[in-house]
């Protein structure tokens, strides 16, 4: 099968499946009662591994009782259940009695107790799938949208729904569509996009729909719950929930089976591998490989329960999300400028935190030129092997492969741990292979890039927190030199994409000067104090924290050399 090259006026595709009824996330969300009696089923087997005897069992619950405490007294959430306490307590109050009494009371040992907190974990994490909501959210979402902008106050408002370009003629996608649309049909697809923002997930949900996918699962941290426009549309939509304070190995161990079930049901799936938002606002390196490995896993798994010729196959998909300005970019980066214990930064409030911002947010996006790059990677199998349009593998010598034997020692498919911490290792490096090659490099990118490097240059008798300390009225590069940087660094991207080490947004072929306007205008459209101001013959900045965030977004690629 060739691969097609969709326009803007393409969008959205069909559906390759014509039946929303047949979609794998209707028939999960259908038969909720049996998926969720098959996820607790796998979490106890796992759990019981892992701790065999009443005893070790016994100090599992101990622990998650503790941590549980400690999670409801130091962090609890507007978004928690409201009888969160009430539950805890109740199982607090059992374990005391297992755990003093001789005799222990009918019905009540570690296994009940188990039994209740995996009921409750489950129950919090599984999401429902709802048609209504989901073609209410397809054709009606953009109108609310543009009644809520109408009728808001300012300058910014003055554009309604009409007059928005829609968001498939203002995102550019890159990568093979119509490969990732038909292994969608012969098997079940992970997308695995990088995280900046807590836009990615509406984004990326949207843009999956918009290629005529079947809805995908997602996970959603609990904490968005709590904005009531997001809760609406995430709680029917598929979203699943995760509590990142929950740091058990109890409630891990369900969310790693929720995944794994639900792969192995056929649920087209997005893991955010990175764990949670780049908070410096590079690409992800480091990935969080936990629920990676679910995917290693169901695969197994379909090659135990099928026979080969019939076993569904799993096929992961890198996708790069490139903005020109993140939402919380802010709160981001003194997240992790206090996270480096370099400094202390004051914790400023959450960007994100209501309706009314999340809309003013949209509306600037949507008036922005070019807000938004998609670009997705090289289709691969779990175990990072590229795969041909008819999902067939081929290992880094070009020979066809069979996946299943990657499972099997002496002729026969084996459980092995630590085999398949190695495969889901490999396949996560292969995934971080692909943000960087498929990276789009935006106008604003390059030039908070330049800017930065060039400051770095001129203040080179300092270290990066005393840079960033340095008042902004003191800061400033003459244009000329700027402009240089830009078009060194110009010229070295165009040479990476004909390497195939990078791609480029169409604008970086634009004279220099244009290019410096374009990506000034866009990164400036946010934030109240801009990360680039030009006046006179000086670039400058109102924020040397924000230009440091989006600088970060090409660090890896060896360009500060190129100053």
């Amino acid at each position: 099968m060739s691969g097609r090259n969709y326009h803007a006026n393409d969008y959205p595709l069909p559906y390759v499946i014509d039946d929303i009824r047949q979609w794998p996330i209707y028939k999960l969300s259908a038969d909720r009662e049996n998926f969720v009696h098959e996820v607790k089923t796998a979490a106890r087997a796992k759990l019981k591994e892992k701790f065999a005897t009443d005893k070790a069992l016994r100090e599992e619950l101990a622990k998650v009782l503790y941590m549980e405490r400690i999670r409801l007294t130091e962090k609890p959430w507007k978004a928690d259940p409201k009888d969160e306490r009430q539950f805890w307590s109740s199982i607090k109050s059992k374990f005391i009695k297992l755990d003093h009494v001789t005799e222990k009371p009918e019905g009540l040992n570690e296994d009940a107790l188990l039994d209740e907190i995996l009921n409750r974990y489950v129950n919090e994490i599984v999401g429902e799938f709802d048609v209504r909501a989901f073609k209410f959210a397809r054709a009606i979402l953009p109108q609310f949208f543009g009644r809520i902008f109408a009728a808001a106050p300012g300058q910014w408002f003055k554009t309604i729904a009409g007059n928005v370009k829609t968001l498939h003629e203002k995102i550019p996608i890159t990568g093979d569509v119509e490969k990732i649309r038909h292994l969608a049909t012969k098997g079940t697809v992970v997308v695995v996009p990088t995280h900046f923002s807590n836009m990615d997930s509406i984004m990326v949900g949207w843009l999956l729909n918009e290629l005529g996918l079947p809805a995908f699962t997602y996970g959603a941290g609990l904490n968005l719950f709590s904005i009531g426009m997001l809760s609406f549309f995430m709680s029917r939509l598929g979203a699943y929930k995760v509590d990142r304070r929950k740091k058990n190995t109890v409630y891990l161990e369900t969310l790693k089976s929720y995944s794994t079930v639900a792969l192995q049901r056929g649920a087209h799936s997005i893991f955010f591998p990175g764990g949670t938002r780049s908070r410096s606002g590079t690409l992800e390196r480091k990935l969080k490989l936990g629920l990676l490995g679910t995917a290693v896993e169901a695969q197994k798994l379909h090659y135990r329960n099928y026979p080969e010729e019939m076993a569904p196959k799993i096929y992961v998909v890198p996708c790069v999300i490139n903005y020109h300005f993140v939402l919380e970019a802010q709160g981001l980066i003194n997240d992790y400028l206090k996270e480096t214990g370099k400094e202390k930064f004051l914790r400023e409030n959450d960007e994100y935190s209501t309706s009314y911002k999340l809309a003013v947010f949209i509306l600037k996006f949507l008036s922005a030129s070019s807000s938004l790059s998609v670009s997705f990677g090289d289709v691969m199998d779990v175990l990072g092997n590229k795969v041909d349009a008819e999902g067939e593998s081929y290992n880094h010598l070009g020979q066809k492969i069979k996946v299943k034997n990657y499972f099997v020692t002496n002729g026969v498919l084996r459980d092995d741990e630590q085999r398949d911490a190695e495969y889901t290792r490999i396949l996560g490096e292969k995934i971080v292979e692909n943000y960087y090659t498929y990276n789009v490099v935006l106008t604003s990118h390059l030039v908070c890039f330049t800017v930065f490097e060039l400051l770095k240059k001129k203040y080179n008798n300092v270290d990066l927190f005393s840079l960033l300390r340095t008042p902004v009225e003191d800061i400033s590069l003459p244009y000329k030199e700027v402009t240089e940087g830009v078009n060194r660094l110009k010229e070295k991207l165009k040479l990476m994409y004909d390497a195939g080490d990078v791609l480029i947004s169409p604008e970086l072929r634009w004279n220099v000067d244009k290019i410096i306007e374009h990506g000034m205008k866009n990164i400036n459209l946010y934030h109240t104090a801009s990360p680039l101001t030009h006046e006179g013959d000086k670039i400058g900045t109102e924020d040397l924290k924000l230009l440091y965030y989006y600088h970060n977004r090409l660090e890896g690629y060896g360009l500060e050399k190129e100053l």
